[in-house]
C-alpha cells in the first residue's frame, strides 16, 4: 500500500487540473473566456481537430458513445479479478487510479472542446442587433413576414423537388432535392456565406457527420450534437426533410464556439436564409416560424390564428408530418431520459433556464426583424 501512494503514478490524477483552471478562469473572467479561449486556444483547437476528423467519413463521436461506457464498464470486474487472483486490495486501487484519471482527462478535453465557450461573449454582441422587449404587435409582425418567406421558399424548393422527381405532386409532404451528400455540403457552404457578414463565424468547416443510429437520437429526442472530443457536428438524418438543413447549421456553429442553444439556433437560421438555396432557406424560415408562433401563441391565440391562416397547404402538411414522427416517441421512458439529460446538461453549463434556453430565439429573430424593416 505504501509504494502505491508513492507511486509517481499517482500524479497523473493531476489531470483533472487543467480542466479545473480552464473552468474557473472561464466562468469568473469573461475577457479570458472570449479573447483566451474562445478566440485563442479553441480555434485553434477546433480548426486542427475538425480538419483531422473531417476526413472520416464516418462519426467518431458515434463510435466513442458506444465504446467508452463499455471501457469503464468493462474495468469494475477486471479490479475485482485482480483483487480475488493477487489477493490485494492494491489491484482495485489501481483500476480506480485508471478510472480517475482518465475521466479527469475526459473532464479537461471537454473544457478544451467547448466547456468555456458557455462563458464567452452573446452572439448579439457581434451581430449589431439590439434585443429588448418586443410588443405582440411586433411579435405578429414578424410571424407574418416569416409565414410569408416560408410560404415562398416552400414552393421554390418543392418547384425544384418535382423536377428532381423527389416529389409527386406539390401538395405532398416535402421531400429535399438534394441528396444528404449535397445537404451536407450546401450546409457547409451556407456556413463559409455567413461568414462573410459575421467575421466571428469565419473558420474551418467540415461537412456535418450523419449518424449511422438516428433512428436511436430519435428515440432519446436528440436531433443533433456536437462532440467536443472530436469537434464533429453529428446530425440525426431520420428527421423528416425539412429541418434537416437548419439542424446541420446549428451543430455547425457550435465549431465556433456558440455553445448556447438559442443563440446556436439564430445562427443556423441565419446562414440557412443566407445561403440562396430554397431547400436550406425553408428550413430556416420554418425553424423561426416554429418559435416565434409558439410564443405568439401563448400571448394571443387570436392573433396567432391570423398568422396561421397565411400557412400554405404544403406547410400544414409538413408541419403534420413533423408532428406525427415525434408523437412516435412520446412519453416514452427513452425520451424522457434524453429530455431529463438535455436539461441538466444544459444547466450545468450556465443556461439556468434548461432546455427552455432554446425559446430565447425569439428575441434574437425580433431584432433582426426590427433592423430589417
Amino acid at each position: 500500500m505504501r509504494d502505491f501512494i508513492r507511486s509517481k503514478k499517482n500524479l497523473w490524477l493531476l489531470a483533472w487540473l487543467p480542466g479545473a483552471a480552464m473552468y474557473v478562469t472561464a466562468r469568473f473572467i469573461p475577457n479570458a473566456a472570449e479573447y483566451v479561449y474562445a478566440r485563442g486556444i479553441y480555434r485553434v483547437y477546433s480548426t486542427a481537430m475538425s480538419f483531422v476528423t473531417g476526413l472520416i467519413t464516418f462519426s467518431l463521436a458515434e463510435v466513442l458513445v458506444i465504446a467508452v461506457p463499455v471501457f469503464f464498464a468493462t474495468l469494475i470486474p477486471i479490479a475485482i479479478v485482480r483483487m480475488i487472483v493477487k489477493k490485494t486490495g492494491v489491484e482495485g486501487l489501481k483500476c480506480l487510479r485508471l478510472a480517475i484519471v482518465l475521466l479527469g482527462i475526459i473532464f479537461s478535453w471537454y473544457m478544451l472542446g467547448c466547456g468555456t465557450n458557455y462563458y464567452r461573449y452573446e452572439f448579439s454582441q457581434f451581430s449589431g442587433l439590439t434585443v429588448q422587449k418586443s410588443s405582440v404587435d411586433e411579435l405578429e409582425g414578424l410571424c407574418l413576414d416569416l409565414a410569408a418567406k416560408a410560404a415562398d421558399a416552400r414552393e421554390r424548393a418543392a418547384a425544384k423537388a418535382l423536377g428532381a422527381g423527389t416529389m409527386a405532386s406539390e401538395g405532398d409532404v416535402y421531400s429535399s432535392y438534394l441528396s444528404l451528400t449535397e445537404l451536407k455540403e450546401a450546409a457547409r457552404a451556407s456556413m463559409y456565406t455567413l461568414a462573410d457578414k459575421y467575421p466571428v463565424m469565419k473558420g474551418y468547416y467540415p461537412k456535418p457527420k450523419a449518424v449511422f443510429f438516428s433512428r436511436v437520437m430519435s428515440e432519446f429526442n436528440f436531433t443533433g450534437v456536437y462532440f467536443p472530443w472530436t469537434v464533429e457536428a453529428n446530425v440525426n438524418v431520420d428527421i423528416p426533410d425539412y429541418p434537416r438543413a437548419v439542424t446541420m447549421c446549428h451543430e455547425l456553429s457550435h465549431l465556433r464556439g456558440f455553445m448556447r442553444e438559442d443563440e446556436a439556433n439564430f445562427v443556423g437560421y441565419l446562414a440557412c436564409v443566407a445561403s440562396g438555396e430554397p431547400d436550406l432557406e425553408y428550413s430556416g424560415y420554418m425553424l423561426a416560424l416554429t418559435y416565434s408562433a409558439n410564443q405568439l401563441y401563448a400571448d394571443s391565440a387570436d392573433r396567432w390564428r391570423n398568422v396561421r391562416a397565411l400557412y400554405s397547404d404544403g406547410m400544414v402538411a409538413d408541419m403534420v408530418d413533423h408532428s406525427q414522427y415525434w408523437k412516435e416517441f412520446e412519453d416514452t421512458v427513452a425520451s424522457e431520459i434524453g429530455e431529463s439529460m438535455n436539461n441538466a446538461y444544459l444547466k450545468a453549463n450556465n443556461q439556468t433556464d434548461g432546455t427552455k434556453s432554446y425559446g430565447r430565439m425569439v428575441d434574437l429573430l425580433l431584432a433582426e426583424w426590427r433592423a430589417n424593416r
